[in-house]
């Protein structure tokens, strides 16, 4: 691990983590704490996926509450990891340290398990592992599985919103989201105007499962919106992620990262453009994108 001190801040290099910046305060902070090892498990792991990012006071306790991805998301995050590194189909790649933390891989007997499982169901091969070198490749399967999470209910016209559902936010429902999602060519589904015979958490999941993607609007901080988006993300599909303005210090740090659209109670014409405009230079106009027009009552 290398330090480069400049003001209050230390850049870090480290072969695990990869670069980031750490405040003199927050070191301060990590030096007179315990850490669990799933805990630092965790933050090396977010650290790889975010790189550059800078630790401080502020950001070190969500740092340390960060959830652990199940078994099968860390297997579908080394299998992205290993494509990264693959520079042509059939490359072997020799293992590297670093790849615990593309895992997020609590040790190296965690890493091993979850090569196996991997292996277990041909997504790669690991023939030419010894006792001491492990390389592997991804097989056939493993690339038809990653271009399938690319292309996750490609034929679905169905946007589900995750949002919460005060009464304040009814009418920035039907005159933004509603609108813009109808207006970019998709059906929106909202849990809680939908007609269903099933415990409302089942319901939830199934139509995520369904939907070609979700849009997560975060504001009121709902720990159901994080949720349903993490889930999303998981699944492989698109999230397209907002917040009202006035609650946007308070957006989770591991949101920031995205591009959210912004929107101001008084501009609802333009969240609605906006959100259109994401979801077609994200994933092209839905299928009754001619011609169509929002059903919602707003004006």
């Amino acid at each position: 691990m290398y330090f480069q001190s400049r003001g209050g801040t230390s850049d870090v290099e480290c072969r695990r983590c990869g670069n980031y910046s750490v405040t003199n305060t927050a070191l301060g902070m990590v030096r007179n704490k315990t850490f669990s090892g799933r805990q630092l498990t965790n933050i090396s792991g977010w650290l790889k996926e975010n790189p550059g990012f800078t630790i401080s006071s502020e950001n070190l306790v969500s740092l340390t509450s960060l959830v652990t991805p199940s078994f099968h998301q860390r297997a579908d995050k080394l299998l992205v990891g290993l494509e990264a590194l693959t520079t042509y189909a059939g490359e072997l790649l020799e293992y590297s340290d670093d790849w615990l933390s593309i895992c997020w891989a609590l040790n190296f007997e965690e890493f091993v398990e979850l090569v196996e499982y991997l292996a277990s169901i041909e997504y790669i091969d690991n023939t030419k592992s010894t006792l001491n070198i492990i390389r592997l490749k991804i097989n056939p399967g493993g690339w038809a599985y990653l271009d399938k999470t690319r292309t996750t209910n490609m034929n679905s016209a169905q946007g589900f919103v995750a949002m919460w559902f005060a009464e304040d936010l009814q009418d920035v429902y039907l005159r933004a989201i509603d609108r813009g999602i109808r207006q970019a060519g998709y059906h929106p589904h909202r849990v809680d105007l939908s007609e269903h015979n099933k415990k409302i958490d089942d319901e939830i999941i199934a139509q995520i499962r369904r939907s070609r993607f979700v849009l997560a609007d975060f504001t009121g901080h709902r720990g159901g919106v994080y949720y349903e988006a993490g889930f999303a993300k998981g699944l492989g599909l698109e999230v397209i992620w907002s917040c009202r303005k006035d609650n946007l210090d308070e957006l989770h740090f591991d949101i920031r990262q995205y591009n959210c659209i912004v929107w101001e109670q008084d501009k609802l014409e333009e969240f609605a453009k906006r959100i259109q405009d994401r979801i077609e230079a994200v994933l092209g106009a839905g299928p009754h994108a001619s011609g169509v027009k929002s059903d919602a009552t707003g004006t």
